[in-house]
C-alpha cells in the first residue's frame, strides 16, 4: 500500500470519526431547547469563503479570516468570520477554502438575521488536501435567539496538508 493509499485511508477514517460524533452532538443540542420550543426548521445557508492571506499557522492553533453570506427567504446577510483550529494539529497550506452551514431557528418569533449569527461556534474539526481536498467540522454554539448552524459542515479547499482537532467559527455581522 503506498503513502497515498494509507493516507487516504487515515484521513476517511478520522473524518467518519468526526462524522459520527456529529449525532451525538446533534442529539444533546436537540434535547436542550426544552419541551415548548417550537421549531422552525431550516431558514438559510451560510457559506464562508477564505480571505487569502489571513491564515496564521502556529502548528497547534490556527485562525484565518472568511466572508460569510447568510442567504434566507428574507434576503442576504453578510458577515465576517474567523476559523481555525483552536488546539489540535495543523499541517495545512491552503490557497482557497469554502464552507457551507444550513442555518436553523428553534422558534417562530422574528429574528434580526443581520445580526442573529453572531457568536462562536467549536467542535471537533478535521481537513485533508493534496491538491485538492475536503473535511468535515461538527460545530455547535453560537447565539443566545434560538439560531444555530447544523452541527456538521462541508469544507472544500485547495493546498496541501492536514488538520484536526477543536475547530472554532466566530462570525460577527458587517
Amino acid at each position: 500500500m503506498n503513502f497515498v493509499s494509507k493516507a487516504s485511508k487515515l484521513i476517511s477514517t478520522l473524518l467518519a470519526s468526526v462524522v459520527m460524533a456529529a449525532g451525538a452532538v446533534s442529539v444533546a443540542q436537540a434535547d436542550n431547547h426544552g419541551e415548548g420550543a417550537k421549531t422552525k426548521g431550516e431558514v438559510g445557508v451560510v457559506t464562508c469563503n477564505y480571505i487569502k492571506g489571513t491564515k496564521v499557522n502556529l502548528l497547534i492553533h490556527s485562525s484565518a479570516g472568511f466572508d460569510c453570506e447568510f442567504k434566507h427567504d428574507g434576503g442576504i446577510a453578510y458577515y465576517e468570520g474567523e476559523a481555525g483550529i483552536g488546539l489540535g494539529l495543523d499541517l495545512q497550506w491552503t490557497e482557497t477554502s469554502t464552507m457551507s452551514y444550513s442555518v436553523l431557528a428553534s422558534t417562530d418569533a422574528k429574528l434580526d438575521w443581520d445580526t442573529a449569527l453572531n457568536g462562536t461556534y467549536t467542535g471537533g474539526k478535521a481537513s485533508a488536501s493534496l491538491g485538492v481536498g475536503v473535511g468535515a467540522a461538527v460545530l455547535v454554539g453560537g447565539s443566545a435567539d434560538s439560531v444555530g448552524l447544523v452541527p456538521l459542515a462541508i469544507e472544500g479547499t485547495t493546498g496541501a496538508g492536514a488538520s484536526a482537532g477543536v475547530g472554532y467559527l466566530t462570525l460577527k455581522n458587517k
